[in-house]
């Protein structure tokens, strides 16, 4: 009887982690997929969007586009460390560095603008499968 609860503990124990296990494996997992995102001390025509990030031939790609604006703005340099993510957009001809990370399936970080850094909150987008 003990073998059975303590093996039965075991595999529930899996069964619950095993989201956790897979993200763990492969970090850009956790980024992968579309994302709305607000950022409310941005200035007018940059203060929501949606970030997409892809993973191509083993890499982490992406784009942005602001929700006020035609233009897709490709992410450079985009490195994925034990906390979080940092990447770079180009702004007007200004690079702007964005860190930040996923906690509970929310994606929040900052932007470091010219005007100051500008917080960031983001949901995925659920895909309609």
């Amino acid at each position: 009887m003990k073998r059975f609860t303590i093996s039965f503990l075991t595999l529930f124990l899996l069964w619950i982690l095993q989201p956790g296990l897979l993200h763990a494996c492969d970090p850009m997992k956790i980024y992968e997929g579309t994302w709305e995102f607000t950022a409310e001390q941005a200035p007018f025509g940059y203060q929501a969007g949606t970030m997409t990030f892809e993973i191509k031939e083993n890499k982490l790609t992406g784009y942005l586009k602001f929700s006020e604006s035609e233009y897709i703005i490709e992410f450079q340099n985009i490195e994925i460390n034990d906390g979080g993510i940092t990447l770079e957009i180009t702004v007007e001809y200004e690079q702007v560095p964005i860190k930040g990370s996923v906690r509970e399936n929310v994606f929040t970080g900052t932007a470091a603008s010219p005007e100051g850094p500008v917080s960031f909150s983001a949901t995925r987008v659920m895909s309609s499968q």
